[in-house]
């Protein structure tokens, strides 16, 4: 013969009474929370401020030099009061759109991740690829070496000049542009004067300002 479970009314109280608790503090406590507080409460992470190699003030750069360290080439262009001029490989005046475009890029430079590690070769950087040099108005200048791509070719090793411990990934953008800038330095284009149009030969007799012509009798046939 089974035996009744008897339950206790005691033990029955305690658990309604620990319901009732749990419905309260889920209302008073959880409900008033926004959707911020609930995810930080649950350990949900917040997206972080991006870091930056360089945050300079653009307006401050006064001269940039690009060199290629693994051949003879440099391209350096700088501010002459009214825009941009290349001094190097030529002295010529700079096509200012892609002048400010650099001057911006390398002053607001974005860093993706951070390796701490003593084989810079590993990462093209022993001897690196190229050397982005940014001297400001003051005369302080921030140098930033440029090794090789990513096996996925997404990011780009880079690291400060005379830098030994760490190499940092960038934006694979940097690292063309730089590059195509010493394949084309920025040289103005000169606008294209328009070639004169020939004036057509006139046809026919031409006609003397302000002539009016009179109409003549016709002609009586002599007989």
């Amino acid at each position: 013969m089974e035996e009744a479970i008897i339950v206790k009314p005691r033990n029955t109280l305690i658990l309604v009474a620990v319901a009732v608790a749990l419905v309260v503090y889920a209302f008073w406590v959880e409900s008033p929370l926004t959707s911020e507080q609930l995810s930080m409460r649950q350990g949900t992470p917040t997206a972080t401020p991006f870091s930056y190699l360089f945050k300079l003030n653009v307006a401050d750069v006064q001269t940039i030099v690009i060199t290629d360290l693994r051949y003879p080439r440099v391209v350096s262009f700088t501010r002459d009061g009214t825009g941009w001029r290349v001094t190097s490989p030529l002295d010529k005046p700079a096509d200012n759109n892609k002048a400010n475009g650099t001057a911006s890029t390398l002053s607001d430079l974005r860093l993706f991740r951070v390796i701490q590690t003593s084989d810079l070769a590993r990462y093209g950087l022993a001897p690196a690829r190229l050397e982005a040099r940014v001297i400001m108005k003051d005369g302080t200048a921030y140098g930033l070496l440029i090794g090789n791509a990513t096996s996925d070719g997404s990011l780009y090793y880079a690291t400060y000049t005379g830098e030994t411990s760490r190499v940092f990934l960038v934006e694979p953008s940097l690292g063309l542009s730089l590059q195509n800038l010493l394949d084309q330095p920025p040289f103005e284009i000169p606008t294209p004067t328009p070639a004169p149009t020939e004036t057509p030969a006139p046809t026919g007799t031409p006609t003397p300002p302000g002539f009016v012509p009179t109409l003549l009798p016709a002609t009586t046939p002599t007989p």
